[in-house]
């Protein structure tokens, strides 16, 4: 029964490790836009508006979706966990302080990765993540690096 407990264990541990590590959100820009990687870092900081420009010069325009949606959850716990973020309640606190003393707004919201992909697409400086999914010619994928 012990044996039969440990290889079930095991094989918990096994498949949690490969599924943890892997991203469950694409970052997206306008495919004009010559960026082909962004460091976790800098994303974080765009996403807490502490950046406000692309590397040429032009203004980023970050855009977060809803704060039930899975996608928000993963790109929290793996992106803004480099600013000490690594839950949603302390990205609100963080957006509640900024608005309460007037020193920002969050990014706007958008409510599906639908959404997302729309206001990408109308915003040439605009950054987004989305679910994996297939993106239109005007849209690309920056990979995320440490």
């Amino acid at each position: 029964m012990q044996s039969i407990v440990a290889v079930l264990l095991a094989g918990l541990v096994l498949t949690a490790g490969p599924q943890a590590s892997t991203p469950s959100f694409q970052v997206i820009v306008s495919s004009a836009n010559p960026a082909t990687s962004i460091k976790r870092q800098d994303l974080a900081q765009i996403f807490l508006k502490k950046k406000s420009r692309w590397t040429d010069g032009k203004e980023v325009l970050p855009v977060d979706q809803t704060a039930r949606s899975a996608v928000r959850g993963a790109f929290t716990r793996a992106v803004l966990k480099a600013e000490g973020m690594g839950h949603l309640s302390d990205v609100e606190s963080f957006w509640l302080q900024q608005v309460y003393s007037g020193r920002g707004n969050p990014p706007p919201i958008k409510a599906s990765d639908a959404d997302v992909l729309a206001f990408v697409q109308a915003n040439p400086g605009a950054i987004g993540y989305v679910s994996t999914a297939t993106l239109p010619a005007s849209l690309k994928v920056l990979a995320v690096t440490e």
